[in-house]
């Protein structure tokens, strides 16, 4: 399950267990006289303490996602429009030279008379 699904989901019921949590401990452990207005200002409070991150947090996550859908769109239009643009020019394969080597092939020439032959093409020897 993506991470922001389990956000949306358990967000709620985190801060209504913090809420209850931080009503009950300032009415019992605090050791403070806090009226039944007070304790509901605390809930709420924390409730609210809760709650704001994890929507900030969603909209951050729904904001990215928005970015990279569009991105993904861009890119495939990009491919799509090189593609045409391939099949509007007849582009088969991008150009590769031709080794140097390839001319000589089949020759019974030394090393050195590669050398030689890449350095001046009209020094072959005649046997080749």
């Amino acid at each position: 399950m993506p991470t922001n699904r389990i956000v949306a989901l358990f967000a709620p019921f985190i801060a209504l267990a913090a809420g209850v949590a931080a009503t009950w401990l300032t009415d019992h452990v605090s050791g403070l006289q806090v009226s039944p207005g007070q304790l509901e200002a605390i809930f709420i409070a924390t409730l609210t303490a809760v709650l704001a991150p994890a929507a900030q947090w969603l909209h951050g996550s729904q904001k990215l996602a928005r970015i990279e859908a569009e991105l993904e769109r861009a890119a495939l239009e990009a491919d799509t429009r090189a593609a045409e643009l391939a099949g509007e020019h007849d582009l088969e394969a991008p150009y590769e030279p031709e080794d140097a080597y390839d001319e000589y092939e089949g020759d019974d020439l030394g090393d050195d008379d590669y050398e030689a032959a890449l350095e001046e093409p009209d020094a072959v020897p005649a046997g080749a």
